[in-house]
C-alpha cells in the first residue's frame, strides 16, 4: 500500500511539472508572438493594443490544445530522460523545443491536415516556447526527481 501511495505521489508530481511546463511554454510563445507588435513601426505589424484584445480567448484555446498535443512528446521525453540518465536542464529544454515540432505534427494529424500545410510562422514562436517549457519542467520537477533517483540508487 505504501508503494502505491508513493507511486501516485510521483505521478502527481510529474503531472504538476507538465502543467507548469505547458503554462510556461504557451506564455513564452505568446510573448514571442506579441513582441513585434510593441515595436515603433507605425503599426506595420499591428498595434499591441489591437493585438492584445483577443489574447484571453486565444490563450485559453492554445493552452488546451497544447496540453493535449504536447503530451505524447512529453511522455517520450520522460522515457528518454530516464533511459539516458539526463540530470541537467539543457537536455530537457532542447527536448521541449523538439516537442513543439512534434506537437504541431500531432495537431496536424488531429485536424487531418498535412504537415506541409504548417508554415514556419506558427513553428518559430513555438520553439522558444517549448524550450522554456522544458526548462520549467526541469526547474519545477525534473531536478528533484533526479536527486531522488540518485539517492535511491546510492
Amino acid at each position: 500500500m505504501n508503494r502505491l501511495v508513493a507511486w501516485f505521489g510521483h505521478v502527481a508530481f510529474i503531472s504538476l511539472g507538465y502543467v507548469i511546463a505547458v503554462l510556461v511554454a504557451v506564455a513564452a510563445t505568446f510573448f514571442v508572438l506579441l513582441l513585434p507588435t510593441v515595436l515603433p513601426d507605425g503599426g506595420a505589424w499591428g498595434s499591441f493594443y489591437r493585438s492584445v484584445r483577443g489574447v484571453g480567448f486565444v490563450y485559453q484555446s492554445v493552452l488546451m490544445t497544447t496540453f493535449l498535443t504536447a503530451l505524447p512528446g512529453f511522455l517520450l521525453t520522460l522515457l528518454v530522460a530516464r533511459g539516458q540518465g539526463w540530470n541537467r536542464w539543457l537536455p530537457f529544454a532542447c527536448a521541449g523545443a523538439l516537442n513543439a515540432i512534434l506537437a504541431l505534427l500531432v495537431l496536424s494529424a488531429w485536424t487531418q491536415t498535412t504537415p506541409l500545410n504548417i508554415s514556419a510562422a506558427p513553428l518559430l514562436p513555438c520553439l522558444p516556447g517549448g524550450f522554456s517549457g522544458g526548462y520549467a519542467y526541469w526547474a519545477v520537477t525534473g531536478r528533484f526527481l533526479i536527486k531522488q533517483r540518485e539517492a535511491v540508487s546510492a
